[in-house]
């Protein structure tokens, strides 16, 4: 039967989508936490989830959705049902929102075909990769930590060295520095707040080249190179610095990257990086 999940329930709920999605036990804990939850439960035991959240997807106006059924349960119109409440419950609610978006594996089982069928479409994907390897030869390059003096320079730079993928796949606005004030602000504050700390810059005789994020858990993020400084191999410097320093405190390296942005991807295969997951976002307008 389907219920609203409990606090209780939450632990149970973790564990059971971990078992599937490859992601940290913090990542889905959050998600579960700020979204509205409904499991399938037999005889005491959850064996399905849906869930909706009104503000995680980043757009205004955009919900983001979850479906999960343990494998061994798949195929019995579980999934089907837990959609079919999540989705009533959004044309209900007083806050209706103008689009969904729903993030499932496409390296196995059926999350395509189910989210196809409903009318979503594939807007990205992503893969999760790890580093393999050992520690290797440290970078040449000068790296220091970012400063607030360094803010804009960092936004036009990320902004130029972004502009081509996100133009890709048609990712609005293409440039960071374009998004609204009240984007950048926030984007700002938590540069300067939270990331302050996990943020490098790397530069060579004084000029910079290009920064990375480098987060307590092991995870590498927003890695780019000035197109003005790219193809002179310093790609490869910074992932270099991120590997050994994430290796020197006994983690694991590992990150996320576009499938569509094949050079990256190319770069961390050619650095010891192996693909583990790949999952794909979709959205569907809300009517």
């Amino acid at each position: 039967m389907i219920r609203q999940a409990q606090s209780n329930d939450k632990e149970t709920i973790v564990t059971m989508i971990g078992e599937g999605m490859l992601w940290r036990t913090e990542e889905i804990g959050d998600i579960v936490e700020k979204a509205t939850v409904y499991i399938w439960e037999e005889n005491d035991q959850i064996i399905g989830c849906g869930t909706y959240d009104l503000n995680s997807s980043g757009e205004d106006g955009t919900a983001e959705i979850y479906v999960y059924t343990r494998p061994d349960h798949r195929k019995r119109g579980i999934g089907s049902r837990l959609f079919d409440k999540v989705w009533l419950e959004l044309q209900q609610h007083e806050e209706k929102p103008m689009a969904v978006m729903a993030t499932y594996r496409v390296d196995h089982g059926q999350g395509a075909d189910f989210f196809a069928k409903r009318g979503f479409a594939s807007i990205w994907g992503h893969h999760l990769m790890k580093y393999t390897g050992e520690i290797g030869p440290e970078p040449t390059l000068d790296v220091r930590k970012f400063t607030e003096s360094d803010m804009e320079r960092y936004i036009q730079s990320q902004s130029d060295a972004y502009y081509e993928v996100r133009k890709g796949i048609d990712l609005q606005p293409y440039r960071l520095a374009d998004y609204p004030e009240k984007t950048m602000d926030a984007w700002k504050n938590w540069l300067l707040g939270e990331m302050r700390e996990d943020i490098y810059l790397f530069e060579h005789e004084g000029v910079f080249v290009g920064s990375l994020i480098i987060t307590g858990h092991g995870e590498v993020f927003d890695v780019f190179v000035d197109p003005v400084h790219q193809g002179k191999g310093y790609g490869k410097e910074l992932v270099r610095f991120f590997v050994n320093r994430t290796l020197e405190k006994g983690l694991k390296p590992h990150l996320v990257t576009g499938t569509h942005n094949e050079p990256a991807i190319a770069l961390y295969e050619r650095t010891g990086f192996q693909t583990f997951q790949t999952t794909t976002t979709a959205k569907r307008d809300f009517a």
